[in-house]
């Protein structure tokens, strides 16, 4: 599929809710949305786009706010759905009811940038100890290493 027979499927399925959506070098196509429009977005890029696989979800510390961004995969083309939360009390809807294998990488960036995917089932750490500080999230930009002296010379 090309990026313009997407980008029409897109924009047929989702009347008014893309915020952006470009395709900034060959096969590589990105989608923005708002969080609102999350589940119902990640329904028609499965359903209609044909994106079955999702490939991971990254988290990402813009200063001001945070990001989930969903990499998807289909025939050699990439799809990057974006989303924006706030720092201050940051949520975003779970998409495990679309795509099952979210499951893992919501609770991934849930420990690293603190994102917390309402709807989730299971939020328990994964990736970080479980000694691991409430609310300290190594991958935000305000997060401070404090190394313990001689730990490493």
């Amino acid at each position: 599929m090309t990026f313009e027979e997407i980008k029409k499927i897109l924009e047929e399925n989702l009347k008014g809710k893309i915020k952006e959506l470009i395709n900034p070098f060959p096969r590589r196509i990105t989608l923005w949305v708002d969080k609102s429009d999350a589940v119902e977005a990640c329904r028609v890029l499965k359903e209609k786009a044909g994106f079955y696989h999702l490939s991971t979800i990254t988290g990402r510390d813009t200063g001001d706010k945070l990001e989930a961004l969903y990499h998807f995969a289909q025939n050699g083309m990439a799809l990057t759905l974006r989303l924006q939360t706030d720092r201050i009390d940051p949520k975003l809807p779970t998409t495990i009811a679309v795509y099952p294998g979210a499951i893992f990488y919501e609770r991934e960036v849930h420990d690293l940038v603190g994102i917390n995917f309402e709807g989730h089932p299971d939020m328990r750490p994964l990736v970080l100890p479980d000694d691991w500080p409430q609310g300290v999230y190594p991958l935000r930009k305000d997060w401070k290493y404090n190394r313990e002296k001689g730990a490493i010379e």
